[in-house]
């Protein structure tokens, strides 16, 4: 009897060590997701395909910033709302133009075209930017994505770009509605944290491609 009270004690105490210290937990946890090393000197800022209306005004700040002299933009899938459906015209091409209209910015923005009809992952931009990287002799590329996607992007990259001499850095855009100290606050900063969990162990153990995770 004396063992099961001194277990209810210590079960309960856990518990309550938790309520009381899980924001600091749950922020620690968010944090190993988020690098941000981008240093000034880099040949373009590379806007990752996905939330084009958070990264890309991002990275005109950088731009404006001095960061880069150039903003690429990666070539994506285009997304179907349905399996039943046929793929959305919209390009990221497209989203990005609607952005610079209405922060009335001129910005000469380019593309890198896919080779296989449309990135469906991170691994798959990789690729297209290394063959990008290697035409154009690029020598420092700094990608800008979303806070939470900034290690699993980097982590992709290094791995295609393992054995070529070309600097990768990774920033993250600010969220205006959650970030690392409040994301179990909302649906959205549960469901993308917990997701990119899942999505950053399967590319872990992944080589320069995986077709476990794709953005279709």
């Amino acid at each position: 009897m004396k063992k099961i009270l001194i277990s209810c004690l210590i079960v309960v105490i856990l518990i309550g060590m938790i309520v009381i210290w899980h924001p600091l937990i749950l922020t620690q946890c968010a944090h190993f997701f988020t690098v941000n090393n981008a240093t000034k000197g880099a040949d373009v800022l590379v806007v990752l395909s996905g939330n084009t209306s958070v990264r890309l005004p991002y990275a005109i700040e950088l731009y404006q910033q001095g960061y880069a002299p150039q903003i690429l933009l990666t070539d994506e899938k285009p997304l179907a709302k349905s399996p039943k459906l046929k793929p959305s015209s919209t390009t990221s091409l497209d989203r990005a133009l609607r952005v610079l209209k209405r922060m009335e910015v001129q910005l000469d923005l380019r593309m890198v075209q896919s080779t296989t009809g449309g990135a469906t992952s991170t691994f798959d931009e990789a690729h297209d930017l290394l063959k990008y990287s290697l035409q154009h002799n690029l020598k420092h590329i700094i990608l800008v994505t979303d806070t939470h996607h900034t290690r699993r992007s980097l982590l992709a990259f290094k791995k295609v770009f393992k054995k070529n001499n070309v600097l990768v850095e990774v920033t993250g855009a600010p969220n205006a509605i959650f970030h690392e100290s409040n994301w179990w606050q909302s649906d959205y900063g549960i469901s993308e944290y917990v997701l990119e969990a899942v999505k950053y162990t399967v590319y872990f153990f992944s080589t320069q491609d995986t077709k476990l995770i794709q953005n279709y």
